[in-house]
């Protein structure tokens, strides 16, 4: 006979070890007060003639006693619309026969629908951090309209959620989805993930013409919803090329109106990546005088530092200081050590991030899961040579003269990066586990090669293990054009890893894409990087609690956004949704085999719309682009 779940046990005997110590229904926010009855009964009138506006409108309204402060400000112009509205309600109460007394129960009740989907019985983690509390959601339309004990109440669709979690969508804050979205709309690997929105754009690479991009994602939608961030490495790129040389005015103009239009067509800020170039020919200077833009706009800037490794702490200065010249607020993308011989260096970096937000600037930061990053080959080999192109650097290497300087700069990349402080490249020992942390992830020229380490492909060619075979053999690959490889991290408990998914200011994030199911050999965070925290981080490590990963998912991100309607369980927030088993949930890619979907998702709705029900994909798209919400103005915490 099977253990019963970590969630039963809890749910007849709470204890400390539950994800909640509190098992109770609670009312439903929706049906309480007389005030309430009457904007309910017009919720149901709305409802019958199909005016999902309105019903948005009052779903919030009725309900603004509940929302956070935060909240209750930049819902200020819904409710002065309601309150505009209160003689039309007045007069509902009179056609109405009895509505003054109605109940959200008693008109779903005649009119035989009732909600359009009433999720029962699940454990409710609304993404506040809060302890959890078994109670029912339900939704009309695009958003939740109540949260409590619902149990009778007539619904299109009723999911039992008994022994299963029901929290909002996850909020991916580094995608870079928009490579393939518009050709894989239905996203499956992160829909299969509990995903409901991402945030594409990072690391500098992005569509320059937002409008365009948008407008096009509209028809016929997306699986989850797309935000946006406009890249500066693409901006640059389309006004000065590759070209390792400052703007000159006429440019940096240029720049500046692409980045104000992107903002004016629903991007949320700017993003960087100063490590690979075009992005890391820019100046300080240049950075600053872009973000400048999105100020007006509440925008943030998200960057790729210029180096994570032995020089982070330069890095990070560097990206406070943008935050601090340029007045907007500052976030660091999947922070991470990724030099072996400064492994623990994040004890340092968010000791510097606390500091600068008790000085006044507001920094978060990102995450994956992984004991392994990825990125281009660009990473080991120095970026003044891929200058103009790769084109340019083939032309470079074939200089034997440059090829020399291009590989022992290559040799000491590798020496800063792979090998750890007490280790050396003249022990061959040190030298053969320092080249098996690098792994190919795609080789468009030679597809057996996808998937190998350093010394396997030397192993395979019956090359000696050096470190100068190493760096050949790097800059035999950048001149192939290979777009990927991994590199070890420190996941060690109590290491990097964990230190930085504690952090409080720290969200989930992928740095994943979509593309062709079985296509390459892609890190498996595009398959499994939600599932990974709920399932090795939440239930085997304990690492976290299981409402503080929700909440690094949802409403920390949304708070990143400005979103005000995104990342919790409230009457009146969208209805993006998720709902899983906490027993069974965890992600299955590997380095390997990284094409398999995550298990243990079980429904996931979009603005109230199934796109994954029963584990099974529909093929709904309520998917849509989404800007900023409501953040404060400035530089502020």
């Amino acid at each position: 006979m099977a253990s019963p779940s970590r969630l039963e046990r809890c749910k007849t005997a709470p204890s400390t070890g539950c994800p909640s110590a509190v098992f109770r229904r609670s009312t439903p926010r929706l049906v309480s007060g007389t005030g309430s009855a009457a904007v309910v009964t017009a919720v149901a009138i709305a409802r019958t003639i199909g005016n999902h506006f309105l019903i948005d409108i009052l779903s919030v309204y009725a309900n603004r006693r509940d929302v956070p402060p935060l909240h209750k400000k930049s819902l200020h112009a819904n409710i002065a619309i309601m309150n505009s509205l209160s003689p039309i309600l007045c007069a509902l109460l009179v056609i109405v026969p009895g509505s003054a007394t109605m109940s959200l129960a008693d008109e779903p009740s005649r009119r035989g629908d009732g909600f359009d989907v009433l999720i029962r019985g699940g454990l409710v983690i609304d993404g506040s951090g809060r302890p959890g509390r078994v109670t029912d959601v339900a939704v009309i339309g695009r958003r939740i309209v109540a949260v409590g004990d619902l149990h009778g109440l007539p619904a299109r669709v009723i999911i039992d959620a008994s022994r299963q979690v029901v929290c909002p969508g996850f909020i991916d804050l580094h995608s870079h989805a928009d490579r393939g979205i518009l050709e894989f709309r239905g996203a499956e690997n992160y829909i299969r993930q509990g995903v409901t929105t991402l945030l594409c754009g990072n690391c500098g690479s992005s569509p320059t013409d937002v409008a365009d991009f948008f407008g096009r994602l509209r028809s016929p939608g997306t699986g989850p919803n797309i935000a946006l961030l406009i890249g500066h490495g693409s901006v640059r790129q389309s006004v000065m090329g590759r070209r390792n040389a400052p703007p000159t005015a006429e440019q940096l103009a240029k720049m500046k109106r692409i980045v104000r239009e992107a903002m004016q067509a629903g991007a949320v800020g700017l993003s960087t990546s100063l490590r690979y170039g075009p992005g890391s020919y820019a100046s300080t200077e240049e950075i600053v005088a872009l973000a400048r833009e999105i100020v007006p706009f509440g925008g943030f800037y998200a960057t790729h530092m210029r180096d994570e490794g032995t020089r982070i702490l330069e890095a990070l200065e560097e990206a406070l200081q943008i935050g601090r010249r340029a007045g907007v607020a500052v976030h660091v993308s999947h922070h991470k050590i990724s030099s072996a011989s400064v492994f623990g260096m994040t004890r340092q970096t968010l000791s510097r991030i606390d500091a600068a937000r008790k000085a006044g600037i507001d920094v978060s930061l990102d995450q994956y899961p992984y004991a392994a990053g990825s990125g281009g080959v660009g990473l080991y080999v120095p970026q003044a040579s891929l200058a103009g192109g790769l084109d340019a650097f083939r032309r470079r290497v074939a200089d034997p003269e440059r090829k020399r300087t291009i590989v022992a700069a290559v040799e000491d990349l590798l020496v800063r990066k792979l090998y750890e402080a007490d280790q050396s490249p003249g022990d061959p020992d040190h030298t053969r586990l320092a080249l098996a942390r690098v792994q190919i992830a795609r080789a468009r020229h030679d597809e057996q090669l996808e998937g190998l380490t350093l010394v396997q492909v030397l192993g395979a060619r019956r090359q000696k293990i050096t470190l100068r075979n190493g760096a050949l053999l790097l800059v035999e690959l950048v001149g192939h054009g290979v777009t990927g490889i991994n590199h070890t991290l420190d996941a060690r408990p109590g290491r990097d890893v964990d230190r930085v998914m504690s952090y409080p200011h720290t969200s989930i994030a992928s740095d994943g894409s979509v593309f062709r199911f079985g296509e390459g050999n892609p890190h498996p965070r595009s398959y499994g990087c939600f599932p990974r925290v709920l399932g090795h981080y939440v239930r085997n490590r304990k690492l976290l609690g299981l409402e503080t990963a929700i909440h690094k998912m949802t409403a920390l991100p949304a708070r990143r956004l400005g979103w005000v309607d995104r990342g919790l369980i409230r009457t009146g927030q969208i209805a993006d949704l998720t709902v899983f088993d906490s027993a069974t949930v965890a992600d299955k890619a590997t380095f390997l085999k990284p094409h398999q979907h995550s298990v243990g998702i079980l429904h996931v709705l979009v603005a109230g719309t199934f796109v994954l029900k029963n584990r099974v994909l529909t093929d709904r798209r309520p998917g849509r682009p989404v800007g900023l919400g409501s953040p404060p103005r400035g530089n502020r915490p």
